[in-house]
């Protein structure tokens, strides 16, 4: 039993020990409500200071999880509220029939990921999967199993959105992984849109992401092929005679003028120049006895 914040936290279950921490869902012997903790505990003497700084800085203020953090003995405790597990991982086909399913359960995980409000290195450690949970109603959830020995200091708010962005990818495309291989060819262009982009680190926020996720739409096509591709180039080129047809016309118009222009231009050119080879004298030849031609012709 560990007495700190005015608990008596008492072991339930082991999550996960290793060389760096434990991590235990705890009780408090103190109040008999029910209520169960999660307890970090860091022994590794680099981290301890580590995770002892973040905790100094704030870091875990914003988050409505965190109840707080003490030492005893070797350890630093993390103490955060816990929540029932129902690992998304295990209950995401139960309630993802769908893509618009998908899509919602992708937007709630954006929503989890913007409120847990911690650095990017401290929420990269949320994203591994006996984390993040799904209720029935379709909502995501973290458990905050935080482990230290997966920290990265150096990790920046650029990796931490491209690998919220390639988690979200995962979610989205797992009907297409299955039926194609995972031929991203083969995928919705919206997929291959947002995975590209999510590649190169287009997503620099969670907002933009979701931003993105919002704008697919409950039914994407994968693409079409042969005669139904060709086709489509040709509504999509219709489309776009439409959408410009004013700037079209005007252009043509404009394309019309300057060639009539300069046709005009040549032709006149052209005659003064055939006049000036061929002109001659059609007219009276003689008057009396006068010659008007050369007389050495």
């Amino acid at each position: 039993m560990t007495a700190m914040l005015n608990m008596d936290l008492a072991p339930v279950r082991v999550v996960l020990a290793n060389e760096v921490n434990r991590i235990l869902v705890c009780e408090d012997r103190r109040r008999a409500t029910g209520a169960l903790y999660t307890d970090v505990a860091v022994t590794d003497p680099g981290m301890r200071r580590t995770a002892a700084a973040l905790a100094a800085s704030g870091a875990f203020s914003a988050n409505g999880e965190y109840v707080g953090s003490a030492t005893q003995g070797e350890a630093l405790h993390l103490v955060f509220r816990y929540r029932p597990e129902s690992l998304l991982a295990s209950r995401e086909d139960i309630y993802g029939t769908d893509f618009a399913h998908r899509r919602a359960m992708a937007q709630s995980l954006l929503a989890a990921c913007a409120e847990t409000q911690l650095p990017a290195a401290a929420a990269m450690l949320l994203l591994n999967g006996r984390c993040v949970n799904l209720d029935a109603s379709g909502e995501v959830y973290f458990n905050y199993f935080l482990d230290f020995a997966d920290y990265r200091e150096s990790t920046t708010q650029a990796e931490y959105c491209q690998a919220v962005a390639e988690r979200v990818f995962d979610l989205l495309s797992r009907e297409w992984a299955r039926s194609t291989g995972g031929q991203l060819p083969q995928y919705p262009r919206e997929l291959v849109a947002f995975f590209k982009k999510a590649q190169v680190g287009g997503f620099s926020t969670i907002g933009a992401i979701l931003t993105a996720v919002r704008a697919m739409p409950d039914r994407p096509q994968p693409p079409h092929r042969g005669a139904r591709l060709l086709w489509d180039k040709v509504l999509a080129g219709v489309a776009f005679v439409r959408r410009h047809s004013m700037a079209i016309f005007l252009a043509a118009l404009v394309c019309v003028t300057i060639a009539y222009a300069a046709y005009q231009i040549g032709m006149r050119m052209f005659a003064g120049s055939a006049a000036q080879e061929n002109t001659f004298y059609g007219g009276v030849q003689q008057i009396g006895e006068v010659s008007l031609t050369d007389e050495n012709e």
